[in-house]
């Protein structure tokens, strides 16, 4: 092959080799999320309160299924009372992205529990124990947006 064969084809290929490289998307690099010692100890802290709080839950539906209305609402306001502001203090330490999702599912544990005085208030057990499953579903949900090296 001539050497000007040569030289032509080889700017060729590197031209080419430009431009293909140019077209081609960059790889995304997956940050990994990190958390602070400090944030891992609070939300740890949290995550304890809360779960204690999620076990003393299960003393709704008895008292649902007695009847006992102003056990219920005195539950609701006293030891669960504390429920909403623990979640949302809860959510300040956690990545930006779950800090949106746990607002919104605390707000609907919220919702929930005032269904649930609302059906105490009338004496509806269908209501409350609907509303009682789904405070559990939301909780649960909330739950799972705790990092695993802090729970």
């Amino acid at each position: 092959m001539p050497t000007r064969v040569r030289s032509i084809l080889g700017l060729l290929l590197a031209v080419l080799t430009t431009f293909l490289v140019s077209c081609s998307s960059p790889t995304e690099v997956v940050e990994k999320i990190t958390y602070t010692p400090n944030q891992l100890e609070q939300i740890h802290k949290y995550t304890e309160d809360l779960q204690t709080l999620r076990e003393q839950m299960l003393t709704i539906p008895p008292l649902v299924q007695k009847g006992n209305w102003n056990d219920v609402k005195t539950f609701i306001h006293g030891p669960l009372g504390e429920l909403r502001f623990k979640m949302l203090n809860l959510s300040r330490f956690l990545t930006p992205k779950a800090q949106e999702k746990a607002r919104t599912i605390s707000k609907e544990v919220f919702g929930h529990l005032v269904l649930i005085d609302e059906a105490a208030q009338t004496g509806d057990a269908r209501k409350a124990l609907q509303n009682y499953n789904g405070v559990l579903a939301d909780f649960d949900a909330f739950l799972e947006l705790i990092p695993p090296e802090a729970a």
